[in-house]
């Protein structure tokens, strides 16, 4: 299996009263991860052919601003109009902070429904399986 890996860099603005970094900013970099695999995947494109059906986060351990964050990007399962990513979120030395998954819905933009993924993508995501 290849990973797509991804790396953040946490910010002061990231933590919140308890001075670790907030649980909703893992979104956004679950998000930002998405949007370098999908480039990496599909190229350059305009709006996101998909949806984002569906996300969970298992917290493992607490990050602050002073950390630096691999996101591993893994597809975990494709199906006809939908596939899967699994993340594993690590500080240094391998730390293991989260643990994610997202279910991706492709979309025709026009009629807002659920589309067949082309070959040619599937088997770009073949290769992160």
């Amino acid at each position: 299996m290849s990973a797509f890996v991804y790396r953040v860099k946490p910010v002061w603005r990231d933590m919140d009263a308890l001075r670790h970094v907030n649980n909703s900013v893992y979104l956004t970099w679950l998000e930002n991860a998405r949007d370098a695999f999908w480039t990496e995947v599909a190229g350059a494109y305009d709006i996101f052919p998909f949806t984002l059906a569906r996300v969970e986060i298992d917290y493992r351990s607490s990050t602050t601003w002073r950390d630096e964050i691999e996101v591993r990007v893994t597809v975990s399962k494709v199906g006809n109009s939908s596939f899967e990513l699994a993340y594993l979120l690590s500080a240094a030395g391998g730390r293991p902070v989260a643990e994610a998954r997202s279910v991706l819905v492709m979309m025709d933009e026009r009629q807002e429904k659920p589309v067949r993924i082309a070959d040619e993508i599937r088997l770009k995501l073949k290769k992160y399986e």
